[in-house]
C-alpha cells in the first residue's frame, strides 16, 4: 500500500470514531434541546394533554378581555328582552332602581336611563340629550365616547349628540357634539339627580327631566321619526347580567361576527381565534372543548374575585393609607391605562361586579364628577358578613355638592343585597336622615336594625352573606381630594 493510501484510511478510520454514537450524545447541545424531550417529539398523550392546557388558558384570558363587550351585552339583551328594541325605547327606572333590577352596581339614588342603539341598523343617530344630565355615551367594548353633562361638552345645558357608526365616511353637519363609536352597537346612559323630599327623595322631576330626551336618526324626516317610548323598569325582576354559562361564549362569537374587524386589536383577536371564534366563520367546539370553554367560564370568575379578595402588591388601590376604602380604578385613567401599561387585571375587577367607566369618574373635577370610594373589610381588615351589625359614620360636610350615598352590593357580581327592604341605600336627598349635633351621621348594616338605630339610617344585610360597602360623592368637592374628609371606616358592633 502506498504511504498516502494509508494516511488517508487511518483520517478516515478517525473520522468514523469521531461520529459514532457515544461521541455525539457526548457533544454539546442547545438549552431547548435538552429541556424539550431530548430534540425529540413529545409522546402523543402529553402533546394531546398540553394543546388542552392551552386552550383552556387561552379561554380564561379571552374571558377576563373580553368580560367589558359581554358585560354590555348582558345588559343590552335583558334591556331588550323586558322593554323591546328600537333607537325611540328608552327605559327609565321611574320610581328609582331596586334589587330587583339584576345589574352591575346600580345607583338607586338617581333616576336611570338606560337603552342601546344599534348604528348598523339606523345610521347615524342624533341624541338630543336634557339639561343637567350626568351620562356618557360607551361603545360595547364600554370604550367612552364622551361624557354628557357638566364634564361633557354640553357642560350640563343639554345638547344634540351624534353617533356615527365604525364606517361612517360621509359629511358632518355643524351644530351637533359628534363621535365616531368602534363598534355599532352603542350603550347611552343618563342619570337624571332626584330632588330632596322629607321622608324620601322625588323622583318627579328628575323623571321629568329625562323624558325630554329624543332619539332620531340623522337624515329621518320628522314625519317619519318614530315616536319616544318610554318604559318604566321600577318594580319588575329584571335580568341584564353576563352570562355564567357557555352561552358567554356564543354570545361573543355573535359580537365578533356583527362588529367590525377594528372594533378588536389583533393580538386579542388572534387570541379568539385560538379558541375556535373567529369572525364569518363557524364556531363548532368539540366535546373537549366544549367541557374546557365550561372550566373556563367557571374558573376564571373565581380568579378575578381572587385578585380583588387578595388586593394589588403595590397598593395602587388604597384611597387612603389609613382606610380599608378602595378605588375600582386604582389611581389609573378611566380606560385602565397606568403610566407603562394597560391594568387588564384591574379592568376586569372592574367589569365584574360594574358598567360605565368615564373620564368624569376619574378626573380631579370639582363640584362636577363623582367619587365612589368603596369596601370590603371593616376597621380591622376583616371581611363585611351580612351576619354581623356594623355602624359606618360620615363625618360632617361631605364633599358632595349635589348629594352622598351609600349603598349595599353583593360582592360576586355587584348586584345590590336584595332583602325585604329592596333598596339597600341611604342618601342626603332624604330630610329625614338622622344626624348627630355635630351634623355627622352614623349608618347601619345587619340582618336586623339594633334598637338604636333610626329607620332611616339602617341597611339590612343577607346572612352569612358578604358585601361592599360603597360610598357615593356627586358634584365632588376638593376636600375629598386633598383628604382632609375622610368617611371612616365600617366598625362592627357585635
Amino acid at each position: 500500500m502506498r504511504p498516502n493510501i494509508a494516511r488517508l484510511t487511518a483520517a478516515a478510520m478517525m473520522w468514523a470514531f469521531c461520529l459514532s454514537p457515544l461521541s455525539a450524545q457526548e457533544a454539546a447541545s442547545p438549552p431547548l434541546v435538552k429541556q424539550l424531550n431530548n430534540g425529540n417529539w413529545l409522546p402523543q398523550s402529553e402533546a394531546e394533554t398540553l394543546r388542552d392546557e392551552l386552550y383552556y388558558q387561552r379561554a380564561v384570558h379571552a374571558y377576563m378581555t373580553m368580560l367589558p363587550a359581554l358585560n354590555t351585552i348582558g345588559m343590552r339583551d335583558g334591556s331588550e328582552a323586558a322593554f323591546g328594541k328600537g333607537y325611540n325605547v328608552l327605559p327609565i327606572w321611574k320610581d328609582r332602581m331596586d334589587s330587583r333590577t339584576w345589574i352591575p352596581t346600580p345607583n338607586g339614588d338617581v333616576i336611570y336611563s338606560l337603552t342601546f342603539l344599534d348604528l348598523k341598523e339606523t345610521g347615524p343617530l342624533v341624541v338630543a340629550a336634557p339639561p343637567n344630565v350626568i351620562g356618557m355615551f360607551t361603545d360595547l367594548f364600554q370604550r367612552t365616547l364622551t361624557d354628557v353633562g357638566a364634564i361633557g361638552p354640553d357642560r350640563a345645558r343639554g345638547g344634540l349628540y351624534l353617533l356615527l357608526p365604525p364606517d361612517y365616511d360621509g359629511e358632518i353637519p355643524q351644530g351637533y357634539f359628534a363621535f365616531k363609536s368602534k363598534t355599532y352597537n352603542t350603550m347611552l346612559f343618563f342619570r337624571t339627580v332626584m330632588g330632596r323630599g322629607a321622608t324620601a327623595p322625588d323622583p318627579k322631576q328628575a323623571v321629568a327631566l329625562a323624558e325630554q330626551t329624543r332619539i332620531y336618526p340623522l337624515w329621518a324626516l320628522e314625519k317619519d321619526t318614530k315616536p319616544m317610548q318610554f318604559p318604566n323598569g321600577s318594580g319588575k325582576r329584571i335580568q341584564m347580567m353576563y352570562p355564567v354559562d357557555n352561552a358567554f361564549w356564543t354570545k361573543l362569537k355573535g359580537f365578533v361576527d356583527y362588529e367590525p374587524v377594528a372594533a378588536i386589536d389583533p393580538e386579542l383577536r388572534g387570541v379568539l381565534a385560538s379558541i375556535g371564534i373567529v369572525k364569518g366563520q363557524p364556531f363548532n367546539p368539540n366535546a373537549k372543548q366544549q367541557e374546557l370553554l365550561k372550566k373556563a367560564v367557571e374558573t376564571a370568575p373565581k380568579m378575578i374575585l381572587a385578585t380583588r379578595q387578595l388586593g394589588r402588591p403595590d397598593g395602587r388601590e388604597l384611597y387612603y393609607k389609613d382606610r380599608q376604602y378602595v378605588n375600582q380604578w386604582a389611581g389609573a385613567t378611566s380606560e385602565w391605562l397606568q403610566s407603562s401599561y394597560l391594568d387588564v387585571d384591574q379592568r376586569a375587577g372592574f367589569f365584574q361586579i360594574a358598567y360605565s367607566s368615564a373620564p368624569a369618574m376619574v378626573m380631579h373635577t370639582l363640584g362636577a364628577g363623582s367619587k365612589y370610594p368603596n369596601t370590603v373589610r371593616d376597621s380591622k381588615g376583616e371581611f363585611l358578613n351580612g351576619s354581623n351589625t356594623y355602624k359606618l359614620r360620615l363625618p360632617p360636610n361631605a364633599p358632595a355638592a349635589l348629594f352622598w350615598a351609600v349603598t349595599l352590593y353583593n360582592i360576586t357580581d355587584g348586584t345590590m343585597v336584595e332583602t325585604p327592604q329592596l333598596m339597600p341605600s341611604i342618601n342626603s336627598l332624604n330630610e329625614a336622615v338622622a344626624k348627630n349635633a355635630d351634623g355627622s351621621i352614623e349608618l347601619w348594616f345587619g340582618p336586623s336594625k339594633p334598637a338604636n338605630a333610626p329607620d332611616t339610617n339602617f341597611i339590612q344585610t343577607v346572612n352569612a352573606r358578604n358585601f361592599i360597602a360603597a360610598v357615593r360623592l356627586y358634584g365632588t368637592g376638593v376636600e375629598f381630594f386633598d383628604q382632609s374628609w375622610k368617611p371612616d371606616d365600617v366598625v362592627k358592633v357585635n
